[in-house]
């Protein structure tokens, strides 16, 4: 598959995927580093520190990933493998926070079925960071 088909696939993995997880993941990390930090009489500090880490790790991991994507789009593989370190480490922290979210999902499922709605929230954005990280170790044609 030539380059630019490579970029079309992408955009619309990118759209159906990517602004899902950006959307309700990034609200829930908003919300938490929020109440974590700004109004954390609601918390004790181990669990402000928890969450608010937690939060903060998934809005790094939507930076990272809006920056890789924006580097693909504009320059192909060149611009994923030209890309500092801090993007792809901060997709890495995204995805772990991500991971997070899924066990949660399914322990917290164990009680209410509804609560595998969480599995829009931010995993979504890892089928598009995997291909990204594919996209940037395959060589080009």
């Amino acid at each position: 598959m030539d380059e630019g088909r490579q970029r079309r696939t992408y955009a619309v993995l990118a759209l159906v995927c990517g602004i899902v997880g950006m959307a309700g993941g990034g609200t829930f990390a908003a919300i938490g580093v929020w109440v974590a930090f700004v109004e954390p009489a609601y918390l004790d500090r181990a669990s402000r520190l928890l969450i608010g880490g937690w939060g903060a790790a998934g809005l790094i991991g939507v930076g990272g990933w809006l920056w890789l994507s924006s580097r693909y789009l504009r320059h192909g593989r060149a611009g994923l493998q030209d890309s500092g370190r801090w993007a792809w480490g901060a997709l890495a922290i995204g995805a772990l926070a991500a991971v997070a979210v899924v066990g949660m999902a399914f322990w917290q499922a164990t009680e209410s079925p509804m609560a595998l709605v969480l599995l829009l929230a931010g995993p979504p954005l890892m089928l598009p960071g995997a291909m990204l990280v594919r996209l940037r170790r395959s060589r080009g044609n």
